[in-house]
């Protein structure tokens, strides 16, 4: 069985940390499929969006490329912050994988702010804000097309990470 996950936070809010924690606790393969690494590859630097577009068609056909894994577990890890992004970004993909799920970072503030401050290239806190403002819980569409539907609000992965 192969699955997609896809991740939805911002950024600070442990959508890394949990994909890690994952391919460490699993034996199958697992696949991280990052927006800020390869805007990194690509820019040398994961804030630099000049090369969007090249980095979007990376991201989704690294997507199509692992669904070829039928024993792998994909993971879709950038933010994600709009339902529509959630869904129409990852319909053409669907039929791909044996299950599709979503995983919410809902962190509280405070701490998305502290841990946004730890990363490599922490982004800054005003754009920071306004993502947490622009940020979007799950709605009925996506209730409807994910298999499974996980909301962290604390961290605690482990439940999430061994269903898997």
């Amino acid at each position: 069985m192969n699955r997609l996950i896809v991740l939805s936070g911002v950024p600070g809010s442990g959508k890394s940390y949990f994909s890690n924690a994952l391919r460490e606790d699993k034996e199958k393969h697992v696949y991280i499929i990052s927006s800020d690494q390869i805007r990194k590859e690509i820019c040398g630097n994961q804030q630099d969006l000049s090369q969007d577009t090249l980095v979007w068609k990376i991201f989704y056909s690294l997507v199509k490329t692992y669904s070829e894994d039928k024993n792998g577990i994909v993971i879709m890890d950038a933010t994600n912050a709009k339902k529509e992004y959630r869904v129409d970004n990852v319909r053409p993909y669907k039929d791909l994988y044996d299950e599709v799920d979503l995983v919410c970072f809902h962190i509280d503030k405070d701490l998305v702010i502290k841990q946004n401050k730890e990363r490599e290239f922490p982004i800054p806190e005003d754009a920071l804000l306004k993502l947490i403002d622009a940020f979007e819980m799950p709605g009925e569409a996506e209730k409807e097309f994910f298999d499974h539907i996980d909301i962290v609000t604390d961290h605690n992965t482990g439940k999430i990470i061994k269903r898997y």
